[in-house]
């Protein structure tokens, strides 16, 4: 083997050695950097997201809804006091992280047979929220008030959160159990 041929090898084996070093070292700052803010790690995989409950409570007056939820009484005085439901949901979004996505509700009819009826006129997706995800794999939930228009019929309550604000592109969709107003 000539000086040359060696000398080509040693060159070559020197910068792979480097190349090797200047990876290692960027992979530990990068995985370092995760560690300590991991808001900084990109989302990978497509995006989902799905109610996992939301049970519903009939029969409930908005003042006390409002109590319950965190508003001081004297606040809650001054609002007006119609009767409603309190729907508790839950949900989880995947890779969704940063995104805004618009939470709407339906109150819907149910028929004495226990068929759909019609949405309630002026409760058809009202925007309830916008909800953020701060993390790639997200869990939340929140309380809603729904009025209800007349106590003696059935209903159920849509939940529905949407991808963006044009409501075409809908990400996750449930329906609590039917209830009386």
């Amino acid at each position: 083997m000539s000086e040359s041929q060696g000398g080509s090898k040693g060159r070559t084996l020197r910068v792979l050695t480097a190349i090797g070093i200047i990876v290692a070292a960027v992979g530990a700052t990068v995985t370092l950097i995760f560690a300590v803010s991991p808001r900084l790690r990109p989302c990978l995989g497509g995006s989902s997201a799905s109610f996992t409950g939301a049970p519903v409570f009939p029969h409930v007056r908005f003042r006390t809804y409002l109590v319950e939820t965190g508003t001081p009484k004297q606040a809650a005085r001054k609002q007006s006091n119609p009767l409603g439901a309190e729907v508790r949901f839950s949900y989880r979004t995947s890779n969704f992280r940063g995104a805004h996505l618009p939470l709407t509700w339906s109150l819907v009819k149910v028929r004495r047979d226990g068929t759909l009826g019609g949405v309630v006129a002026g409760q058809d997706r009202a925007d309830a929220f916008t909800v953020t995800p701060d993390a790639c794999s997200y869990t939340n939930g929140d309380d809603l008030f729904v009025r209800i228009p007349n106590a003696r019929k059935r209903y159920l309550v849509v939940l529905e959160l949407f991808r963006d604000r044009q409501d075409d592109d809908r990400a996750a969709l449930t329906e609590t159990a039917v209830f009386h107003g």
